[in-house]
């Protein structure tokens, strides 16, 4: 009988066989989507009453399109471009250093350490992806991935605090800013920032890792006493953080132009360029609240489904684990995709505002085009008289 049904499964759908391999039972109605070779280890695993096989299957093989071209390919395509702008922006930046006066180079040094931030969130991105196609995403995994997302943020959150309130110091209280306030300070405020976010992110990467593999972390964190107060201070630590760079700015902005209306304090050339880096710094703000909304909003997300999520760490991870929770594993790669996506859009799209409202970056910058052209062209022009001349 068993042979009989199968046969007729092969001369309805046609594709019901490969190299004299029959399809399972419980995946006939959808033997269009099984994948010989691959989906048979999905046959024997357990599947509730009433659940659909097909609708697991599918759920399967989504979450491994999402994984492979929307965690994967398109992040790290998107990340070769990040790095490379930002790489590029920050010898223009180390070269205007070079030549800026004490004043402009206390700005300076802010922006220097937010590009290096980003540069080193994309480097270690790359260790995420190998530690995960070595292992596949686990417990190591997802503390790393969480660890570069905190340094990153925060860094870059402290960053432009301490921009914009240095810039406001610089517009409001000159005379503080030229004489009390030197680049050494500014470097130490940078140190400050990098070794809080270092610490946290750490702290953050260890816990927050515990929330989807509970079982295989090495702290133990039960759900109803650690993991879900736990995500609740992340969540929220993380809305602060977001909010006192946006709050702050808008506050700085405001104050500056009751300022402004009230004395003549925007006359000198300084004063104007100044108020030229703030304009410059409210679009990098734009582009910092617009790719971390995403990231906020899948945090919450997360917590709102952290019961569930969490039950993908419990237990040893097998085929049928990945099969029976198929819909759930579609849902944290979506999350996941999305996160990742739109933060590193972000990272490209901050250096070419920078470089576009620059005057002298964008020159430097243009020049280092040239120059990377023309040596392409030079080393292309000799490799092609050699094999002319072979």
């Amino acid at each position: 009988m068993e042979k009989l049904l199968h046969f007729a499964v092969h001369f309805l759908f046609g594709d019901g066989t490969m190299s004299g391999e029959p399809v399972p039972l419980i995946f006939l109605n959808c033997s269009s989507i099984f994948i010989f070779g691959k989906d048979e280890k999905y046959a024997a695993c357990p599947i509730e009453n009433g659940t659909d096989p097909c609708y697991l299957l599918r759920e399967v093989h989504r979450a491994k399109e999402f994984r492979t071209y929307f965690l994967a390919i398109l992040p790290i395509i998107l990340s070769v471009i990040a790095c490379i702008l930002n790489f590029g922006y920050l010898i223009a930046q180390l070269k205007c250093f070079s030549q800026e006066k004490t004043s402009f180079k206390k700005r300076q040094v802010f922006l220097i350490s937010r590009s290096l931030s980003i540069i080193l969130a994309n480097l270690l991105f790359y260790v995420v992806v190998i530690v995960w196609k070595a292992n596949g995403f686990m417990y190591t995994s997802a503390m790393i991935f969480i660890l570069i997302g905190g340094i990153n943020f925060l860094s870059v959150t402290g960053t432009y605090i301490g921009l914009t309130i240095l810039l406001y110091t610089a517009i409001a209280h000159q005379f503080w800013y030229m004489t009390k306030l030197t680049l050494t300070h500014c470097w130490l405020i940078i140190g400050l920032i990098w070794i809080l976010s270092t610490a946290s992110s750490v702290c953050i990467g260890l816990w927050g890792a515990t929330l989807f593999y509970p079982e295989s972390a090495p702290i133990s964190c039960s759900f109803e006493k650690c993991q879900q107060p736990l995500a609740i201070i992340i969540v929220v630590g993380l809305s602060i953080c977001y909010g006192t760079v946006i709050g702050l700015y808008i506050a700085m902005m405001a104050r500056l132009h009751r300022l402004v209306r009230k004395s003549s304090l925007v006359q000198s050339r300084s004063k104007s360029n100044s108020m030229t880096a703030m304009k410059r710094l409210g679009l990098n703000m734009i582009t910092f609240a617009v790719g971390s909304v995403p990231i906020l909003v899948v945090c919450i997300v997360a917590l709102a489904n952290l019961r569930e999520l969490s039950s993908l760490g419990e237990g040893c991870k097998s085929p049928c684990k990945t099969f029976l929770h198929s819909s759930l594993f579609v849902e944290v790669e979506i999350l996941a995709s999305v996160a990742a996506i739109v933060w590193i859009i972000a990272m490209i799209i901050d250096p070419v505002i920078n470089i576009l409202a620059d005057k002298k970056l964008r020159g430097l910058f243009s020049k280092q085009i040239t120059r990377v052209s023309q040596r392409l062209r030079r080393a292309s022009t000799k490799s092609t008289i050699s094999t002319d001349d072979q």
